[in-house]
């Protein structure tokens, strides 16, 4: 309950520690192909299927408050966090924007004449709500550069040590007997 209460001021300061706002995200690996960070071009793909032969390694999550919140913005970052974990080829799964409303006390400080020399000076305060936006872009790194390891052939299981030996198969009925 104090979370709800607290979340507002959290973003607030959040947003002032960052100063205006900037882009930030995450990249995760998901799979088992490690691979070291990409340097090259990283294709992207939304609509569209990616390659058949691309294996997912990763999710990728990007945002940006205010005028960082623009998809121009964020593509670039979500392409530099794909290649971050080794990816070159991006897949776009969705953007979505949410809107925070954000109390701020305001003070202003105002002057009049109170005099015929004189000039006092008065303030005041009052609280005004900011909406800030968060725009995010999520979806999926993938690799062309490389297949995950082949998981190792299963065999049949051998007899445990020990165990008597299976007996002969049976002669196919018809057959004389020796």
């Amino acid at each position: 309950m104090m979370w709800v209460a607290m979340r507002p001021f959290a973003i607030l300061l959040a947003l002032l520690a960052t100063g205006c706002g900037a882009v930030g995200g995450s990249a995760v690996r998901t799979g088992p192909l490690q691979l070291p960070s990409y340097a090259g071009d990283v294709a992207i793909y939304q609509v569209q299927r990616p390659p058949d032969d691309a294996v997912e390694i990763g999710v990728v999550e990007v945002h940006g408050v205010h005028y960082e919140a623009a998809v121009g913005e964020l593509l670039p970052a979500f392409a530099r966090k794909v290649a971050s974990i080794g990816g070159n080829v991006a897949v776009v799964e969705g953007v979505r924007a949410r809107f925070d409303r954000v109390a701020r006390n305001q003070v202003e400080t105002f002057y009049y004449a109170c005099g015929l020399r004189y000039t006092c000076a008065g303030s005041r305060v009052y609280t005004l709500n900011d909406e800030i936006m968060t725009v995010s872009m999520y979806g999926r790194a993938m690799t062309t550069r490389g297949r995950p390891p082949s998981p190792p052939a299963s065999t049949a299981p051998a007899a445990p040590s020990g165990a008597p030996p299976a007996p002969p198969p049976a002669p196919p009925p018809g057959d004389p007997a020796p």
